[in-house]
């Protein structure tokens, strides 16, 4: 950290990665409480590195400067941390003179251990906009498969039953026509389509074999839809993600001019699909058609676009599987935004953009009314 780098800082509100305090007090149980809170929600939340900056106010962001720095802090901050939190955070803490007076700076390194704990409550904590809070259920689940730990796909679904699953698209995946029943479930199982469920000492299916080759999944995932609004009607489409995609591409055939670009809108829609984030049960994928622009909204983790050159995929086994059951007459991966972007040159623009609060991912293509 160095003048300029805090100077930029200063100029921004308090958000996802910054949070401002008037005063560096840690005497208290309860101030150290509220301390690790915020290093954990900031360390928990996708993206760089982090900051807590004491001695600021944090409405005006003007600097009122600490009183006195007490000997030794950064030792003493590590070790509140590491007694309140699993495992502990990277941080560093310094001090710089601006304007005349003495700011504190924690910086909190971007950590590949998350998500971090606080052990005296057992929560875990993000941020939410400028404000900690608990992460809720799919918050957690999120992180835990973002550093492998936890992966929707490969989670047993409870309740559901190996005749849940297409037959006919069993065996035009496994391509063996002659396996016998023992046979067939132990290749199933080592391709993650099932799972064995040792408590009944059966096998059911996973969650991602129910997407690939369910007769209706969302009898058991039922935020698996998609929907489409056009002249003012909605539309959901079910079924498994090749029946999903295929009657939606028929339905689309008949809304579209025949020079709209369909490849494109596929492209996006068929990523949507598999790397939506299935833990958010409680939105679906949506296309929204009209005359000025093609809306796709995406619920998944914003943070995939921000990784950039490191970025990870979501449910990277679901878009490996597909890969592999790709027919040269269906549906198809591997387009690319940028390329689809090509598609739509001289027509308008393709706009991507994330909402971090609602955990929306949208794409924005030209409408339908450039093309008639």
């Amino acid at each position: 950290m160095n003048l300029h780098k805090l100077h930029q800082l200063l100029k921004n509100d308090e958000g996802f990665k910054l949070d401002f305090k008037l005063k560096l007090s840690l005497e208290l149980d309860s101030e150290k409480k509220e301390f690790v809170k915020d290093v954990i929600a900031i360390a928990n939340t996708p993206g760089g590195r982090g900051y807590i900056i004491f001695g600021v106010e944090d409405q005006t962001r003007r600097i009122v400067g600490l009183d006195e720095v007490p000997e030794h802090i950064e030792e003493r901050i590590q070790q509140i941390i590491s007694n309140r939190c699993t495992p502990p955070v990277p941080i560093h803490f310094e001090v710089l003179e601006c304007n005349h007076k003495k700011v504190g700076v924690v910086t909190i390194f971007k950590s590949m251990q998350v998500p971090h704990q606080m052990i005296q409550t057992g929560a875990f904590y993000i941020r939410r906009g400028s404000t900690t809070d608990k992460a809720n259920r799919h918050e957690i689940a999120n992180m835990l498969q973002q550093f492998g730990m936890l992966s929707f796909e490969n989670v047993p679904c409870r309740g559901s039953r190996l005749e849940d699953l297409d037959e006919n698209l069993v065996r035009q995946y496994t391509g063996q026509m002659y396996l016998s029943p023992v046979q067939q479930q132990m290749l199933l199982c080592s391709m993650g389509i099932i799972a064995c469920d040792f408590e009944k000492e059966n096998y059911i299916p996973t969650y991602g074999g129910l997407l690939l080759m369910g007769k209706r999944p969302q009898n058991f995932i039922p935020q698996a839809v998609l929907e489409v609004g056009y002249e003012g009607q909605l539309r959901g489409f079910e079924g498994n993600i090749k029946v999903m995609l295929d009657e939606f591409k028929q339905a689309i055939q008949g809304i579209l001019p025949k020079k709209y670009p369909i490849e494109g809108l596929l492209e996006v829609v068929t990523n949507a699909i598999i790397h939506r984030n299935y833990w958010n049960n409680g939105q679906y994928i949506q296309v929204m058609i009209d005359e000025e622009q093609i809306v796709v909204s995406n619920p998944m983790s914003h943070e995939i676009y921000e990784l950039k050159s490191s970025r990870w995929r979501v449910n990277p086994w679901l878009y490996s599987r597909l890969l592999m059951m790709q027919q040269p007459d269906g549906f198809h991966l591997g387009i690319g935004l940028e390329q689809t972007k090509k598609l739509f040159q001289g027509k308008g623009e393709v706009e991507v953009k994330t909402n971090p609060l609602e955990g929306i991912f949208e794409v924005t293509l030209p409408g339908i009314g450039v093309y008639r």
